[in-house]
């Protein structure tokens, strides 16, 4: 999973002044994979495809946070992430 620390590394971003930004765009990156896929942080969260989709999706909240569309609109690479994780080997309890 990916936590503030990596959040900040990827986005480039070296001030604390966006860490609750940061934190919240985490938790909705956990809430949209599992929302899309079915797959809980506890079953995929440690998968480099789990890490990925997330820092695509907190990427895009960040990058698009002044944006009038609040939708959410996945790309061509998420949508190949989110294939892999709803069809990998992740066993999801309900």
């Amino acid at each position: 999973m990916v936590d503030k620390a990596r959040a900040k590394e990827y986005l480039r971003i070296d001030e604390e002044d966006e860490d609750n930004f940061i934190e919240m765009c985490i938790e909705f990156s956990k809430e949209e994979i599992e929302n899309s896929t079915g797959v809980t942080f506890d079953s995929g969260g440690e998968s480099k495809i789990y890490e990925m989709a997330q820092l695509i999706i907190i990427t895009d909240r960040y990058e698009n946070r002044g944006s009038q569309d609040l939708e959410f609109k996945p790309n061509n690479m998420l949508s190949c992430l989110y294939t892999k994780l709803k069809y990998g080997d992740y066993n999801v309890q309900s």
